[in-house]
């Protein structure tokens, strides 16, 4: 007889049952939590190849996500000479005729759409955060931004996040003068844009916005009129223009016209200029009471209009809930008045696209929906139609 058969059964039992029930407890309390392997999440990276993820984790690789972007919206670009669009708001837009066309093919990264901000952004859902944000805690800053980061890579555009350095004697405002001036040494075309400004319909390229607002090559700069109000007027009682969506088309011409604008505070060429280095609102003030009617050595807006184009307010201005002063923003939205709508925005830049796609794969796509209806129910029996 061995010695585990001299024991009594019921000992025998307790044996066996008791490191059954110390495993068990300590696995209920956590106590055991991480002892038993378990295989590692797959991780998904960019611009990587498989299985390169930090830690040696299995990873599923994205070549590249500007990749992916521009695949999810290539079923819903406009074509550069479409003849026709329909804005958000039912109104049909019509470009020129063929022949009077500026833009046929993309012009890419010749293209530059660009931010510029001198504030941290490093706090909780801002674009620098560490770790990065969660969509529910985003600002409506870190919004804007990433919306024209999405629409420079769904159209193959180059983009630039600018951060811009402090002034000592103006307003950070007047960055994006100087950096538009100088981008352009670098690129045919640069797009600013305030972050509360943001393209409504990102499938729209810029270059079927060149044609349909008829910036030619002679244009140096465009940018949208204010609402027709006070207090936006300049001194001569002429609408504003607003500097949060600036077109510039590089040339000599341009950089001279850059030039008279960022030094327009300095009042070597406009006396009086100096109020807007810091006084509301700042240099789009300064643009549209001093620089539009003096530039290129004595060029005005007025004899030279083909230099500076003026985009309708309605189009390149406002949004719906100010739709009482005539601008309503149809192709670009400008939230001056509510910037927390441009999370709301965001949000339809990237549903247009992908709720198409997602209802296309599964509904649209063979293996997800049972066909039914040709059938009969009786009871609990699904039944062939009766003839």
């Amino acid at each position: 007889m061995t010695a585990l058969q001299s024991i009594p059964q019921s000992w025998r039992r307790a044996i066996f049952l008791v490191p059954v029930a110390i495993i068990t407890l300590l696995l209920a309390t956590g106590l055991y939590n991480g002892a038993i392997p378990k295989p590692p999440l797959p991780k998904v990276v960019f611009n990587g190849p498989a299985g390169s993820a930090p830690g040696g984790n299995s990873a599923l690789a994205l070549d590249s996500l500007p990749d992916v972007i521009r695949a999810l919206w290539a079923p819903l670009i406009l074509p550069i000479t479409a003849p026709k669009f329909v804005t958000l708001d039912g109104e049909e837009k019509h470009l020129p005729p063929q022949s009077e066309l500026f833009h046929t093919e993309p012009l890419g990264k010749r293209v530059l759409i660009m931010d510029i901000d001198n504030r941290e952004f490093s706090g909780n859902g801002t674009i620098f955060s560490d770790p990065l944000p969660r969509w529910e805690d985003l600002a409506g800053p870190s919004a804007g931004f990433t919306s024209h980061y999405l629409y420079a890579t769904i159209h193959g555009y180059s983009y630039k996040f600018i951060r811009a350095p402090k002034y000592q004697d103006r307003a950070p405002h007047w960055s994006k003068v100087i950096f538009t001036k100088e981008m352009l040494k670098q690129y045919d075309v640069v797009v600013m844009l305030d972050y509360d400004a943001m393209f409504i319909t990102p499938q729209v390229p810029l270059e079927w916005l060149l044609n349909y607002w008829k910036i030619g090559p002679e244009t140096l700069v465009a940018m949208a009129e204010d609402p027709s109000g006070d207090p936006n007027f300049d001194a001569r009682h002429r609408v504003n223009i607003n500097s949060g969506f600036i077109i510039a088309q590089a040339s000599e011409k341009t950089q001279l016209l850059f030039k008279d604008w960022a030094e327009c505070p300095d009042e070597k060429r406009y006396p009086g200029c100096a109020e807007w280095k810091d006084k509301p609102f700042h240099e789009q003030s300064a643009f549209s009471s001093f620089v539009r009617y003096d530039f290129l050595d004595g060029y005005s807006i007025d004899t030279h209009p083909q230099y500076i184009r003026m985009l309708p307010c309605k189009e390149a201005n406002g949004y719906p809930e100010v739709s009482g002063c005539g601008c309503i923003g149809q192709f670009v939205r400008h939230y001056w008045g509510h910037k927390h709508l441009t999370n709301r925005e965001f949000t339809h830049n990237i549903m247009a696209a992908l709720a198409p796609l997602l209802i296309q794969s599964a509904y649209q796509q063979p293996g997800h929906v049972e066909e039914f209806r040709s059938k009969f129910l009786q009871g609990s029996q699904v039944l062939d139609k009766a003839p």
